[in-house]
């Protein structure tokens, strides 16, 4: 994780901005006056939990995240804004160490290689007519729109080399697929195919939202397996994944609590419903580095378990993780009925839901969604949930079967450190198997190593109605505008002459030059910053010698840019052509999601009658509606210009 994302992940940007700024909730963001211009009557500026961001509506019309805000606010330039939120987020700076360009180069490839993957996969999701079987299935499932956007639901085409011919002609070798997992090689015949085909894809991201790999789900009656995902890769290891985390890790503090559910589809519905703390583990266990992740987060977990017991398995094989992970000091906390709450000897407060027999989270949200949020509240600490599982259907005539029963329980009992909490399952235990406490202590455990104790029968079903979702027609194509942000940095910083080149097609065609507002990073916004520095600085110095007076953290930055290779298109008129219809489609991309996010916003204010707000909303609205329209009439100007440079090239013998 990059040092900002690591210090944006522990604080709150609405804890931080009310420290100086008067808001009120208004739906899901926060409203108040603008502390960067005068203003009383009102409320212009926002602060929006769900991103992260803030905006100022009014004179301003300025927003972005927390560094943007303490530098507006404080004057800081970047490095006084890193250093300051570090020390309050308790995020140590280290100092730069030297960068193997070769090895760095190659694994930017490999990620460049799977955000490009995600986005081809994607595509034929949405238009391939191959793909109507996994559009239908998507629709059954009752997904919108905007969820196949947001995760980037893809499919693999029925064929042994469609990917590999695709990325071939990309530029990739097939040492590159194979790095990444989207090829596989059979040894034995030498030879080399795709490794999906015909599936439902599924991007899986890391914690800092870059693909590294793919859940794939055949899309045949009788397909095997069910679920395929990526092999194991420098970018990819299950042990270490939790999926959706990257987008859930925000509202996982906001609720203070992780949901760990089994399945991608579950995830996928959860955040549809607007249940945003939702993750899902990648393998058939939680595993130390995941839990480590989560911690950061949240120290509250609850762990959706499947009615059978292939699941109660498996869970209870995570809780025996959880136990030797989150070994925790001595602390007690009691809930509203004077019960200790935690488990175990856990750092985190660990409990358990059983849903109903047959039916996975999707289920139940797709069909009873209120019925979701009751079952979490439901959950059981780990103790209380294996004596009741283990004794639900017990005998209590059976004196070797209530044996048996005791024989698995007590030692998660004596493996609690603290004392009060330990003898109040004591006595959970001594009620539930009509023994006496002190008997309950007499009682002998076997040697032998004991295999974790698997509850007997499910809970009963619970019934709910079923809410059937339409899904929204597929919406136009998207792109990435991280990887257009960093290729246009890459080539700024090979060449001074481009950002020149760059800004003169720009105002050609009415639009503003590439500022820090077009950049989605803190390090970026600086460093563009400080391109635009340099850029007018006479070429007196070495540009290495010049990037060597930034920071440890622009210096990196710059280090990882510069190790990828240079562009294909060397002519400067040329590369300045692709670059300026780069930035016209990230800024596209941005004012879309915008406008999707004012929409949301909108519709907030609508339900709490808040007409202050609406006002605003509306106004900016029909603002950025005007922006698509003026970004789509200069991107068709600069591509009609660049098609009559082309025949120009042609027409006089010019080379490119």
């Amino acid at each position: 994780m990059r040092v900002t994302d690591e210090i944006k992940s522990r604080l709150d940007i609405v804890d931080l901005i009310s420290e100086t700024v008067s808001l009120r909730r208004s739906g899901r963001s926060y409203a108040g006056f603008c502390p960067f211009h005068p203003n009383s009557r009102t409320p212009a500026f926002f602060v929006f939990p769900e991103t992260q961001t803030w905006r100022c509506f009014g004179a301003c019309a300025e927003g972005g995240d927390v560094f943007s805000f303490v530098m507006k606010q404080n004057g800081w330039d970047f490095k006084e804004a890193l250093q300051n939120l570090a020390k309050r987020a308790g995020v140590e700076l280290e100092p730069r160490k030297p960068v193997d360009k070769k090895k760095k180069a190659r694994q930017e490839k490999l990620a460049d290689l799977l955000a490009a993957a995600s986005d081809y996969f994607h595509q034929l999701f949405l238009h391939a007519p191959q793909a109507a079987a996994a559009r239908e299935y998507i629709q059954k499932r009752g997904l919108t729109e905007q969820t196949i956007e947001t995760f980037q639901i893809g499919f693999a085409l029925n064929s042994w080399d469609a990917c590999r011919s695709h990325f071939n002609g990309q530029g990739y070798t097939d040492e590159d697929l194979l790095g990444v997992g989207l090829l596989t090689e059979n040894p034995d015949k030498g030879t080399r195919y795709d490794r999906f085909r015909n599936r439902l894809l599924i991007p899986i991201r890391d914690v800092d939202g870059r693909t590294v790999g793919f859940g794939a789900r055949t899309l045949e009656k009788d397909g095997l397996p069910k679920y395929l995902n990526s092999p194991q890769t420098v970018f990819f290891d299950k042990s270490r994944l939790l999926f959706g985390l990257d987008m859930a890790r925000r509202h996982i503090r906001e609720a203070r609590q992780a949901v760990i559910v089994e399945g991608y589809m579950d995830v996928l519905q959860a955040w549809q419903a607007g249940f945003r703390n939702v993750i899902a583990q990648m393998g058939t266990a939680l595993t130390e580095p995941q839990l480590r992740q989560l911690k950061r987060y949240t120290k509250t977990f609850v762990l959706a378990l499947d009615a059978d017991a292939a699941g109660m398995k498996a869970t209870l094989r995570s809780l025996q993780v959880a136990r030797e992970t989150l070994d925790r000091e001595v602390e007690v906390k009691f809930d509203a009925h004077g019960l200790v709450r935690h488990e175990g000897r856990l750092k985190a407060d660990i409990r358990i839901v059983t849903l109903p027999e047959g039916q996975d989270p999707d289920d139940i949200i797709r069909q009873n969604p209120e019925q979701w949020p009751q079952l979490v509240a439901q959950a059981k600490p780990v103790t209380s949930y294996v004596i009741d599982v283990l004794t639900a259907d017990l005998d209590m005539n059976d004196a070797k079967g209530k044996t048996a029963v005791a024989q698995q329980i007590i030692p998660l009992i004596k493996d609690i450190s603290e004392p009060v909490e330990r003898d109040h399952y004591w006595q959970q235990l001594a009620r539930a198997l009509h023994i006496e406490e002190r008997t309950l202590r007499l009682v002998q455990i076997p040697e032998r190593r004991r295999p974790s104790p698997i509850p007997s029968a499910p809970p009963p079903p619970i019934n709910g109605k079923s809410k059937p979702r339409v899904m929204a027609v597929p919406g136009a194509t998207p792109i990435i505008p991280e990887m257009r942000q960093e290729n246009f940095l890459r080539q700024c910083l090979r060449n001074r002459q481009i950002l020149r080149l760059v800004d003169t097609r720009l105002q050609s065609c009415g639009e503003s030059l590439v500022g820090e507002a077009d950049f989605d990073r803190p390090e970026d916004k600086a460093l563009i910053r400080q391109i635009r520095q340099l850029a007018a600085t006479p070429a007196v110095a070495a540009d290495g010698e010049l990037w060597d007076s930034l920071d440890d953290v622009l210096h990196e930055r710059v280090d990882t840019l510069l190790a990828l290779p240079p562009s294909p298109e060397n002519e400067p008129e040329r590369l300045a052509d692709t670059l300026v219809l780069s930035v016209l489609d990230w800024r596209l991309v941005q004012v879309k999601k915008e406008i999707d996010a004012i929409k949301q916003h909108y519709r907030d204010a609508q339900a709490a009658h808040d007409q202050d707000v609406l006002e605003t909303y509306q106004h900016t609205l029909q603002e950025l509606l005007l922006v698509v329209l003026r970004l789509n009439k200069a991107r068709d100007a600069m591509s009609a210009s660049g098609r009559r440079r082309s025949q120009d090239d042609e027409r006089y013998g010019r080379k490119h």
